[in-house]
């Protein structure tokens, strides 16, 4: 008898593109609502729905702070509202006239929010419940924009219509808002005004989206990033073609993090600080991810940050799917990979909320099994910045609360095959998988081990033995081959963590 140890087991993440033989025995081959942290493998916490249930299908989903209260803005296809925690407010004014594949954009602006669907005019709102949205100050009734976004004083068009003719390479900057205002003006030939435009032409692909990165703001293009630094009169803004041939997916595919925008582009999910742009997909998860992605939906796909775990999350649409069924997710401490199950997403954003959430024994409406809380907490801490998702139930959810995802339970798995411990010619059997789960007493998990006579083979899969946290000492499962393999999975509402585990295994020779 041999006991083979494998530490660490949430080190290295899930590694789907890596032939499974050439990985460290704690990286994991496949994994379904499992994230890797601090060393060790977890089942992801679940989803609470927060705020009135929205009045319509939520394609846009922002935080925005007042002096006196924090709103969350939704918007549909045809109608915006925000909600306070309390109350929940139609702001729509005119009704917008985009489809559910006219994406938002917007953002905060001098404590003003700003909304634009492309399609019809930007918006505005102050944050005054008693007023609707309205037509963005000093704005052409002929202009549409695909993109529109705040940086310092200024907004930025991206991507401007003109009277029916389309400059996908045009950047458009207003004049300088005064705090709390909207700029007054976007005439470029106005001398007395910062406003301007400029064509971003050098490279043949079309503007797509752009954030502010520290103090520059980089407009991306399908295959191409420009920087724009604030450089005062007479121009305003200096454009730099950043190096790379990178650029981004969609509109909403980049998210802003300590370690630099993470991007999604055309084939690859990169992360840069202006310069030094690197892939954190290859030879890890670029092949497993567009090849789970729908080639036709592609365009509702989103990148966003989970702050409260370090985490981005690449949502996308699988095979089939018009909206996000699946998100790989980054851990930018760890630098690992899990995979989360979504129920038909499309937005999401991070920020603080003024929730309550169920923190007394009436107004808990989780079982006694799948509840997760504990007495007079409050999962929605106002000090935190949370991740909020939006469905086509439609829901507005707050992720990482409680144990259900979308109000059921919901399988999760953790799998590596591959296992030859450095002897891939000989046969063996492995017996019992002694585990190191850190879980509530009472929480089972099944368990599996695999093998195959060949690399390239298949294995075959015991039958699963429940392992119950607090009272079972080992999981007696047998298979024999040369390449061992090893699942775990559970149905269970409880969350769970793998911090190691020990297999048994027995050489049999080398045949």
């Amino acid at each position: 008898m041999t006991i083979v140890s494998v530490k660490d087991a949430g080190a290295i993440g899930v590694v789907a593109d890596a032939i499974a033989q050439d990985l460290p025995p704690n990286a994991w081959t496949s994994a379904s609502n499992v994230r890797f942290r601090d060393g060790c493998a977890e089942r992801f916490l679940g989803d609470e729905q927060v705020f009135t249930t929205p009045a319509v299908t939520p394609y846009f989903l922002a935080p925005y702070q007042t002096t006196s209260k924090r709103f969350w803005v939704h918007a549909g296809t045809a109608a915006v509202y925000a909600d306070d925690g309390a109350t929940r407010t139609d702001i729509t004014g005119t009704a917008p006239t985009g489809a559910a594949t006219d994406r938002w954009t917007g953002g905060t602006l001098n404590g003003v929010f700003i909304l634009n669907n492309g399609v019809d005019q930007p918006m505005f709102w102050g944050g005054d419940t008693g007023l609707n949205l309205a037509t963005l100050t000093g704005w052409n009734t002929n202009w549409r924009c695909k993109s529109l976004r705040p940086f310092k004083n200024y907004i930025l068009a991206l991507n401007l219509t003109k009277t029916g003719v389309n400059y996908p390479h045009m950047v458009k900057w207003s004049h300088a808002a005064e705090p709390g205002t909207v700029p007054v003006s976007w005439d470029e030939a106005d001398p007395a005004k910062d406003a301007g435009e400029v064509d971003l032409a050098e490279t043949p692909d079309l503007i797509v989206d752009g954030m502010a990165l520290g103090d520059t703001f980089v407009v991306y293009k399908q295959r191409s990033m420009y920087a724009a630094s604030y450089i005062g009169q007479p121009y305003i803004f200096r454009f730099q073609r950043l190096p790379g041939e990178y650029g981004i997916l969609a509109r909403g595919c980049v998210a802003d993090t300590p370690m630099g925008h993470v991007v999604l582009t055309a084939g690859d999910v990169i992360v840069h600080q202006g310069q030094g742009a690197r892939s954190i997909l290859t030879g890890k998860m670029r092949r497993w991810l567009f090849t789970q992605m729908d080639s036709d939906n592609y365009a509702a796909s989103f990148v966003v940050t989970n702050p409260w775990r370090n985490e981005v999350w690449i949502c996308f649409p699988e095979a089939g799917a018009t909206a996000c069924t699946k998100a790989l997710v980054w851990n930018w401490n760890d630098g690992t990979f899990g995979v989360r199950t979504l129920d038909n997403v499309t937005y999401g954003a991070a920020g603080q909320m003024d929730f309550a959430g169920s923190t007394s024994w009436s107004a808990d409406t989780a079982t006694w099994d799948s509840d997760t809380s504990g007495w007079n907490q409050n999962e929605f801490s106002q000090a935190e910045a949370r991740l909020l998702l939006s469905s086509s139930a439609p829901k507005i959810l707050s992720v990482d609360t409680g144990a259900l995802m979308s109000g059921s339970n919901v399988a999760d798995s953790l799998e590596r095959t591959g296992l030859a411990f450095d002897a891939p010619y000989q046969s063996k059997m492995v017996r019992a998988v002694y585990p190191r789960i850190d879980a509530a007493k009472g929480t089972t998990v099944q368990i599996q081990v695999g093998a195959s006579m060949d690399a390239e083979a298949e294995p075959t899969w015991s039958a699963p033995v429940t392992y119950t946290v607090g009272s079972t000492f080992k999981a007696d499962v047998i298979a024999t081959g040369r390449i061992l393999a090893v699942r775990f999975s559970s149905t269970s509402a409880q969350p769970w963590r793998i911090r190691s585990y020990d297999l048994d295994v027995v050489p049999l020779g080398a045949y």
